[in-house]
């Protein structure tokens, strides 16, 4: 098993329990993990045989940037169902922080799957 991932991505959306929150776009950092058998891939050398970055990071953008959910534990749901999708995947971490929330410290949830 391999672990696929993407770290530090930023994105623009409107999440959030407040109204200005839901005016105004805020950062959202995400690190998603997902365990993949990418055995098929190592040795065809071919996209399809493994999981696409672009793909994982399509879901998450549009998810964040299309959507408004008053929790970040819906958005994180709305997220997982969608990656899951792909039968290949065995274990998923999704973290998702709100950087820009309080002058220090960073809240977020983390989401963490066993297929």
């Amino acid at each position: 098993m391999t672990v696929v991932y993407i770290k530090d991505l930023v994105v623009m959306g409107r999440h959030g329990i407040h109204d200005w929150e839901k005016k105004n776009p805020q950062r959202f950092r995400f690190n998603l993990e997902l365990t993949v058998d990418t055995a098929p891939a190592a040795v065809s050398d071919k996209l399809a045989d493994t999981v696409d970055y672009a793909e994982l990071r399509r879901i998450i953008v549009e998810s964040t940037e299309n959507d408004s959910y008053n929790l970040l534990e819906r958005l994180a749901q709305v997220i997982v169902d969608r990656v899951l999708d792909d039968k290949r995947v065995r274990k998923l971490a999704l973290a998702i922080d709100k950087p820009d929330t309080f002058e220090s410290g960073t809240p977020g949830v983390k989401v963490e799957i066993t297929t």
